[in-house]
């Protein structure tokens, strides 16, 4: 035999140390009866179908959201776990959208593609009347007073009413008893609505929003004097509270650690335009068949895993950062929070800062070669950012490990999120009996460690820690504008309260996350569109010379610097194991 060269014996070294038992998690009796009954008897197509289709839409503060909740405490006390079903707040008034259907009924017939807000009035049965455009002078909104049957069909933003004309105009529109208003919007209609409502101030208006190429048809036909005739039919309705609202969990309770936890959930809420199958059905549906996988396959894990459901999470994560705020007492033995809530696509990885590697590697190896048409695998970063999209971002607030998964497949999260498209025929079945194998083994390893994830430098540099995040002073509920704070951007550029944000250079935003990530990406000038009443305006806020900014030309100077000097550093010679490799439960 020839003598083992260097580079191969560093290779020999790296292989040995990747599948030496010791090192790596073993696929033990109960992960292999996890992946066996995932893969034979698997029903997670089951959960998202009733949720999407029996259910339905599930909006924070809607009795479908309260049945899906009882429903899945139901679903958990059924596997044998121990359930909870607790409120983190409640609402003056709640919301239930039944159903939306209208269109063109003359001069010919045509279904359209729309929504409304949430908490939104709907109207009293089938509801049908001519439409006019948008008036360009007073006196062609005179003309609207004289018929109350009207639905009024706004024009494109470049050809409406400008300046002052508009103003008065849309002060005239807004005393009209009109059926209600139709705006145009693009080819993905997406649903949002301001939940910060009083009974006895309920909005009245009827407003509703039309997929973009309908909408240009109806502006084109009305524009050629044509008589056209629209019927809608919005089974929308108010009811008074409070409104309580639910998170619900489910323990499969631990063997040695019961009062250490390893979570795994998603948020249950949605809104209400389609049937919130991505958005979250999936992360529920795989966080559901996770849970019965393990007590099917008489899981007995060191430490307790926990099933969460939050809700309240499309308003701005309100039903994590509530149990985060209700339970301080857990937090500190809380060893990892796993967030599925991007669609679809199957789960493919976990990252983290360096002292997570080694477990995550561990705890995950069972998937590395599990499947593969579903490659997984873990990536070092330089720490979790505590500011996040979902309700991973809840717990990272208060130091706790809280990983969102990712996704990679073939389906785009875009296309649904928040859209008509979030229906369940839009869902990959595969990717999902998949992901809850994925969700069901990682639990399982990371609730087997003797010890809790390393919190070492868990969250990174943000713009919320060094100075470089621009902030507009404003308080916000979703996209609206609740108080303006003095001194701040948005008081210099004359904002007010209730004014509605749109759009941030162009780009349409639907949640204050939104705005927050546009607002903070590119160049110092942002221009932002706003809905202030019924007139849209467009605004800039100029960071050019703000704190912020200064903060981030010296963060860009640093990290050049670091940059510069790590590539000047020699190569480093190939290390016999290398540190990363995970070890064994300690």
């Amino acid at each position: 035999m020839s003598p083992i060269r260097p580079p191969q014996a560093a290779l020999a070294a790296v292989l040995f140390w990747f599948t030496a038992p010791s090192l790596l998690a073993q696929r033990d009796a109960t992960v292999e009866r996890v992946i066996e009954l995932g893969r034979s008897d698997n029903r997670v197509e089951q959960h998202l179908d009733y949720l999407s289709r029996v259910i339905g839409h599930r909006l924070t503060s809607s009795s479908n959201l309260t049945r899906a909740c009882e429903w899945a405490k139901a679903q958990f006390e059924g596997y044998g776990l121990v359930t909870f079903m607790e409120p983190w707040g409640e609402w003056p008034v709640g919301f239930d959208r039944r159903f939306m259907r209208g269109g063109m009924v003359a001069p010919a017939r045509s279904d359209y593609v729309f929504t409304t807000p949430s908490w939104t009035p709907g109207t009293p049965g089938p509801t049908r009347g001519r439409a006019m455009l948008e008036p360009l002078t007073l006196a062609e909104a005179d003309l609207l007073a004289a018929d109350p049957r009207v639905w009024l069909v706004r024009r494109p933003r470049n050809e409406g009413p400008k300046g002052d004309d508009k103003k008065a105009i849309d002060e005239r529109v807004a005393e009209l008893p009109l059926l209600g208003e139709l705006r145009g919007t693009g080819e993905l209609v997406h649903t949002s609505g301001n939940h910060n409502i009083k009974w006895d101030k309920l909005p009245t208006r009827v407003k509703i929003t039309l997929r973009k190429d309908q909408h240009a048809d109806l502006v084109q036909r009305l524009k050629e004097n044509q008589s056209v005739e629209l019927e809608f039919d919005l089974d929308q309705r108010f009811v008074r509270g409070p409104i309580p609202l639910y998170n619900v969990w489910a323990d499969l309770v631990g063997s040695e650690k019961p009062d250490e936890y390893v979570i795994a959930g998603g948020h249950i809420d949605t809104w209400d335009g389609a049937q919130g199958a991505q958005d979250n059905g999936t992360g529920v549906a795989t966080t559901m068949e996770a849970a019965r996988l393990l007590a099917a396959a008489g899981a007995k894990p060191r430490r307790t895993i926990r099933f969460m459901l939050w809700s309240g999470e499309e308003q701005g994560l309100l039903g994590s950062e509530g149990w985060v705020r209700d339970h301080k007492d857990v937090l500190p033995r809380i060893s990892a929070v796993l967030v599925h809530d991007a669609g679809t696509n199957y789960l493919s990885g976990l990252a983290g800062p360096a002292a997570l590697i080694p477990d995550l590697k561990w705890a995950t190896s069972p998937l590395f070669e599990l499947d593969e048409r579903f490659p997984f695998n873990v990536r070092q970063n330089e720490g979790l950012a505590a500011f996040g999209a979902s309700d991973h971002a809840s717990f990272l607030q208060q130091g706790v490990p809280g990983l969102f998964w990712a996704q990679d497949g073939e389906t785009s999260y875009d296309y649904v999120h928040h859209t008509q498209h979030d229906v369940f025929e839009n869902a990959r079945q595969d990717y999902q009996r998949h992901s809850s194998i994925v969700v069901a083994v990682t639990a399982y390893n990371l609730a087997s460690l003797d010890h809790l994830l390393d919190r070492t430098n868990l969250l990174r540099a943000t713009p919320q820690r060094d100075g470089t995040r621009r902030t507009m002073g404003v308080q916000l509920e979703d996209t609206t504008v609740t108080s303006v704070s003095a001194g701040g951007m948005a008081e210099s550029a004359g904002w007010k309260e209730g004014d509605v944000i749109l759009a941030v250079d162009g780009a349409e935003v639907a949640t204050r996350r939104d705005i927050s990530t546009k607002v903070n990406e590119g160049g110092p000038r942002k221009v932002i569109r706003i809905r202030r009443g019924t007139e849209t305006i467009e605004s800039v806020l100029d960071y050019t010379g703000t704190p912020s900014e200064e903060a981030r030309e010296k963060a860009k100077a640093k990290a050049e610097l670091e940059k510069a000097a790590e590539a000047a550093k020699p190569a480093e010679p190939a290390a016999a194991a290398p540190a990363e490799v995970a070890p064994p439960p300690r």
